[in-house]
C-alpha cells in the first residue's frame, strides 16, 4: 500500500519532529531569559527582527510546527506563526479583522499556556509566557513592509523555542489531540500495529509541490473525504480508513520530503512523479529518462548486463522501485499512478524506452537517444522565425509529458493512447517538420501500439522493409533527391528553393497512389537531365526506383491510414539519413584519397 512504502522509508531520511515542516519565516522577535525583546528599533522601541535578506528575500527556512488547518475559525500553531497570531494584527482596516485578530492571539497565547504546564522547568517557555503576560507583544513595532499573513518565530537567549524538546513532544500531542478519531483506539490500515487512530491527515502536500494549470497552488490533502456523498456508507474523514497517528504523520512528511528533493521528482505541466528504492543506491532512473545523459544511459545498461550470480550478490534485486504520480484537484490530491515493482523490473523496462526510439539522426553518424520532455514537446506547433526555429512551449497537449513517463516507467506491454500517435501524425502534416525528436518518438509510438513491427522497424534503413507505407515513403525520399540533384547549383551545391517534399509530402503520405504518380510523371525530365549530367546518380537513383517498384509488387496503395502514414513518415525519413550518411562517408573516402568517384547518394 502507498502509506506504508512512504512510512518505511522514513528511515532514510532526514525529517524534522513530527507535525514539524520547513517553512520560511520572515520575521523574528528575540527575547532574553526575563522575556524582554532584545530587538530595538532606532527610537530604542522593541521591534520585529527582519530575518529576510541575500539569498534569502522572503525569510530563513526553518522546521517549524504545522498542521493543516481550516474552517471559520482556524487554530493556531506552537510559537510559530503569522502576525495576526503571534501580535494580533489584523488582516485589514475594518472592526470584523481586528475582532478576529484579537480571537487569533488569544487562542495562540492559550497555547504558549499548555505548552508552560507541561513544561514548568523549560526556561524559554518561561520567558515567552512572561513576554505574553505582560501584554509586551502588543507594544511591539511593526516594520511596514510586514503583512498579516507573514511568519514570526521567537528566540530566547540565541535558542529558537520552537527546536526545544519539550515544544516537539508538546506539539505532537496537541496536534493528536485535534486530529484524533472518535474511535480512539485501532489497528492501522498501514503498519498493520494498534494505536491512535487520526480523524484527518494532520500535514498536507506543501503548496507549489503539485503543479496546477493555473499556478495558483495551495496545500493539498493526501486523503479528503469531508462530504457524506464521498464516504461509504455517509461516513466522513478516515472513519473508513484506520490511520495510526505515527503514519500519518510521517507518511505526508516523507512525501513532501522526496517532492523537495530535485533527484526524487519529475515534473510535468499539470503533475509530478516522485520516485524512490527499498533500498535506496545510486540510481539516476528518472533523470536518465528525463535527460537522457549518455553517462546515465551507460550505468543504466551496464547494472543491467552484469552477471548475476544470486540474490545476495545482486544490487538491484530484491531491491525495489516505487513511483508515484499526482496532481491537485483545489485541495486535494490526485493520484494518477502508482507503481511497485522490482528495481530490476524498472530498469528493464527503462532500456526498453531507449532501445524503443533509439533512431538515426540526419546530422549524427550514430543512432540517437532523446530527452522524454523532447519528445513531448515535439507534440507542439513548431514555429520558424528570424530570431530562431522551435517548438511553441505549451502547445503540446498537456498530458503528453505525463503519458510518455508512463510508458517509459510501465514497459513495452502499456500502450499508449492511439491519439498521440494521431497528434504526432497530424504536427507533421501540418508544419512540415521532421527532426530527431519526431522521429524518435513515431518510433516508440509504432512498436509499442503494433509490437509485430519490431521485425522490420530498426534505429537505421531496413531495406529489407516491404511495408507498402515504408516503401512510399522511400519512393518520395527518392523522387526529391532526384529533384536536387538534377535542379542543384553545381557551384552552391544548393538545391531548389521549394522540394517537393515541401509542396506534396502531406498529401503524399495520405494518398500515396495518385501523388507519386504525378511526382514519378515530373521525375522522368530531371532523369533525363541527370543522365546526361550526372551518369552516377542517374544509374543508382533509378536503380533505386526500379528496386522500390518491384518491391512494391503493383502501384502504391490509394490512401494510408494513421499508422501507414506513419510508416510512410518513418521510411522517407530513414532514406534520407541513409542517403546523407552515404554521401558524408563517400565525401570523407574522397579526402582521404579513395575512390574520387562522385557518390550517387548525395543530398541536400
Amino acid at each position: 500500500m502507498l502509506l506504508t512504502r512512504l512510512v518505511e522509508h522514513a528511515p532514510h531520511l532526514d525529517l524534522p519532529p513530527v507535525y514539524y515542516r520547513h517553512r520560511r519565516v520572515r520575521w523574528l522577535i528575540s527575547l532574553d531569559l526575563q522575556g524582554r525583546v532584545k530587538s530595538v528599533d532606532s527610537a530604542g522601541e522593541p521591534t520585529l527582527a527582519s530575518l529576510a535578506g541575500g539569498e534569502n528575500p522572503k525569510g530563513t527556512e526553518l522546521a517549524t510546527p504545522y498542521v493543516y488547518r481550516c474552517g471559520a475559525k482556524p487554530p493556531p500553531m506552537l510559537l510559530v506563526d503569522t502576525l495576526q497570531y503571534v501580535l494580533a494584527m489584523p488582516a485589514d482596516d475594518s472592526d470584523k479583522a481586528e475582532a478576529e485578530a484579537i480571537r487569533r492571539n488569544g487562542a495562540y497565547i492559550a497555547l504558549l499556556e499548555q505548552w508552560a504546564e507541561h513544561t514548568a522547568d523549560e526556561p524559554s517557555a518561561v520567558a515567552v509566557l512572561e513576554f505574553f503576560r505582560r501584554q509586551d507583544h502588543l507594544n511591539v513595532s511593526i516594520p511596514e513592509d510586514a503583512k498579516p499573513s507573514d511568519t514570526v518565530a521567537l528566540r530566547v537567549d540565541g535558542q529558537w523555542a520552537h527546536e526545544t524538546g519539550s515544544a516537539a513532544a508538546v506539539w505532537r500531542a496537541i496536534v493528536a489531540q485535534r486530529k484524533g478519531s472518535d474511535t480512539g483506539q485501532g489497528v492501522c490500515l498501514a503498519c498493520g500495529r494498534k494505536g491512535t487512530l487520526l480523524d484527518t491527515i494532520p500535514e498536507p502536500v506543501k503548496a507549489g509541490a503539485i503543479p496546477v494549470a493555473d499556478g495558483k497552488s495551495r496545500d493539498a490533502v493526501l486523503v479528503s473525504v469531508n462530504k457524506s456523498s464521498q464516504g461509504r456508507g455517509g461516513r466522513i474523514q478516515l472513519a473508513d480508513i484506520p490511520i495510526c497517528d505515527g503514519c500519518g504523520s510521517t507518511a505526508p512528511a516523507v512525501l513532501n520530503s522526496l517532492l523537495a528533493a530535485e533527484e526524487h521528482r519529475y515534473r510535468t505541466n499539470d503533475s509530478v512523479t516522485v520516485w524512490w528504492l527499498k533500498r535506496p543506491t545510486r540510481m539516476r532512473l528518472l533523470r536518465s529518462l528525463r535527460e537522457a545523459r549518455p553517462e546515465d544511459i551507460r550505468a543504466l545498461y551496464t547494472e543491467l548486463d552484469q552477471p548475476h550470480t544470486g540474490l545476495e550478490n545482486t544490487r538491484t534485486d530484491p531491491n525495489a522501485f516505487y513511483a508515484l504520480t499526482l496532481s491537485a484537484n483545489q485541495s486535494r490530491v490526485v493520484v494518477r499512478d502508482w507503481l511497485n515493482v522490482p528495481l530490476t523490473k524498472a530498469l528493464a523496462h527503462a532500456r526498453a524506452w531507449f532501445d524503443d526510439h533509439y533512431i538515426q539522426d540526419l546530422w549524427q553518424e550514430e543512432p540517437q537517444y532523446v530527452a522524454l520532455w523532447r519528445m513531448a514537446r515535439c507534440l507542439g506547433r513548431w514555429k520558424e522565425e528570424e530570431t530562431g526555429s522551435g517548438y511553441v512551449k505549451g502547445s503540446e497537449p498537456p498530458t503528453a509529458e505525463r503519458t510518455l513517463l508512463a510508458m517509459a516507467l510501465r514497459g513495452p506491454k502499456h500502450q499508449p493512447p492511439v491519439s498521440l500517435l494521431q497528434r504526432l501524425d497530424q504536427r507533421i502534416g501540418a508544419d512540415g517538420h521532421l527532426d530527431l525528436p519526431r522521429m524518435a518518438l513515431l518510433k516508440l509510438l509504432l512498436l509499442r501500439l503494433h509490437p509485430q513491427l519490431r521485425e522490420t522497424v530498426m534505429p537505421t534503413l531496413n531495406s529489407e522493409n516491404t511495408h507498402p507505407g515504408v516503401l512510399c515513403g522511400r519512393l518520395f525520399a527518392t523522387f526529391e533527391q532526384i529533384q536536387y540533384q538534377a535542379l542543384r547549383d553545381p557551384q552552391t551545391k544548393k538545391g531548389p528553393n521549394t522540394t517537393i517534399g515541401d509542396k506534396y509530402f502531406t498529401a503524399a503520405k495520405a494518398r500515396p497512389l495518385p501523388m507519386l504518380e504525378m511526382i514519378h510523371d515530373t521525375a522522368k525530365s530531371h532523369l533525363k537531365k541527370l543522365r546526361r549530367d550526372n551518369p552516377g546518380a542517374w544509374s543508382g537513383l533509378n536503380l533505386r526506383l526500379e528496386e522500390l517498384y518491384t518491391l512494391l509488387e503493383g502501384t502504391p496503395p490509394a490512401t494510408l491510414d494513421v499508422k501507414g502514414r506513419a510508416l510512410f513518415t518513418m521510411g522517407y525519413y530513414q532514406q534520407r539519413a541513409h542517403d546523407r550518411a552515404a554521401a558524408t562517408k563517400a565525401k570523407a573516402t574522397k579526402n582521404n584519397g579513395g575512390d574520387a568517384s562522385p557518390p550517387t547518394e548525395d543530398t541536400e
